[in-house]
């Protein structure tokens, strides 16, 4: 359907900003964390299997709610769907940072999680309804801030957390949140006169999508992307300083980390839309995260900077060409939204097992070591499925 003959249509200029401040929010408040997780674990005295809990509960909530992010969008609408995850993530965020209470930190993260779910699941079927042909634009202006934002949280976290302390640090996200807000709160007015059965919108695992060997191969794909950017995310800095490299220079390292998830991002939003033989492409990007996993394991501390470099380009771009082949391989937007949900639930039920299987791994072993061997042989595997996730046939 083609945004000109949709009475409630947004021009493309208050589309794009609309995108943008959403994607803002939809990894930076999980990015700030993962700088902080020393400061946190001290000021709590708690254990590296409770951290890696902690850093698991948004992956496990976003594929908890993930399912149901297309059933409320099909009832209430996409706008005010996402309104109203803006609303929790607010919520989310203030527990999250009222003190250092291990209850209020998974408490928050669980609600924030959730939140962000709906962002994930529903953008790309928006950018599907809303702007079939430039597909590309709407998750190439997605994928890219969401790197930015990224790469500013983890590099900001730990100057704002040494000067006023690490929950004041988290809470800065509240000002990016309360922006997106009012803008979507606006957007939802706009839209309140399009009914729910005009809404192009399925439940996300009813049909046939679950039953197509196409969709649990994109959903893998995800799952190991996410996996890796997750762990990386929230224990590249321990990684890291258990090589000797400071802590400040470690929270640098991260920021590094999401310049290359800026520049992974922008590769894929804008080239794999337009490419011929997107196998090829999503292959080389998987054997970039292969590659970094394994320089950080195996290479000593000083060659580090490439290594991370290589691991951000890898998971941002595997996960722009993810949102994208949920978009190009859908017939129309409500097979977008089932993939989209199936994928995001399946997916991030496998990324879960990442941050908590590294805090395991590190509570048994006293070495981050066992867990980046056993992240290079996942990675292995995602090199397998990058090929088959983005084979040119249309799901239906």
């Amino acid at each position: 359907m083609k945004q000109k003959n949709r009475p409630n249509a947004l021009p493309l200029g208050l589309l794009l900003i609309a995108v943008a401040l959403l994607a803002a929010n939809l990894r930076a408040p999980l990015a700030a964390l993962g700088p902080l997780v020393g400061m946190i674990q001290a000021d709590l005295r708690t254990s590296g299997t409770f951290m890696g809990i902690a850093a698991a509960l948004p992956m496990l909530a976003f594929a908890l709610f993930s399912p149901f992010a297309p059933k409320a969008a099909r009832r209430f609408g996409m706008e005010r769907v996402l309104a109203a995850s803006l609303a929790l993530m607010i919520v989310g965020l203030v527990c999250r940072s009222l003190g250092p209470s291990e209850s209020l930190l998974a408490g928050g993260a669980l609600l924030l999680a959730a939140a962000i779910a709906m962002g994930n699941v529903l953008l790309p079927a928006l950018a599907k309804r809303n702007l079939p042909s430039r597909v590309g634009l709407a998750v190439g202006t997605l994928s890219v801030v969401m790197a930015l934002s990224s790469a500013l949280a983890a590099s900001a976290s730990v100057p704002l957390a040494e000067y006023a302390g690490w929950q004041w640090s988290l809470a800065v996200w509240l000002l990016p949140a309360t922006a997106a807000l009012c803008v979507w709160l606006a957007i939802a007015r706009r839209a309140g006169a399009e009914r729910p059965s005009e809404n192009m919108l399925s439940d996300g695992l009813t049909g046939n999508i679950c039953r197509l060997r196409s969709a649990w191969c994109l959903s893998a794909f995800m799952g190991l992307q996410s996996l890796l950017f997750y762990s990386l995310v929230n224990f590249l800095p321990s990684v890291l300083m258990e090589k000797g490299i400071g802590t400040a220079a470690a929270g640098n390292y991260v920021a590094l980390f999401q310049i290359g998830s800026l520049a992974g991002s922008l590769s894929a939003s804008f080239l794999f839309a337009r490419i011929r033989h997107r196998q090829w492409f999503n292959l080389g990007l998987s054997m970039m995260m292969l590659a970094g996993i394994s320089g950080l394991w195996l290479m000593p501390a000083g060659t580090a900077p490439l290594w991370i470099l290589l691991a951000g380009a890898g998971t941002s771009g595997c996960f722009a060409s993810a949102l994208m082949l949920f978009a190009l391989r859908s017939s129309d937007s409500r097979t977008a939204a089932a993939l989209s949900g199936m994928a995001q639930t399946v997916g991030y039920s496998i990324a879960a097992v990442g941050p908590l299987g590294m805090g395991l791994l590190y509570d048994v072993s006293g070495s981050w070591s066992a867990s980046l061997s056993v992240l290079s042989v996942l990675m292995l595997a995602e090199c397998v499925l990058a090929w088959f996730a983005a084979r040119p046939d249309i799901i239906r």
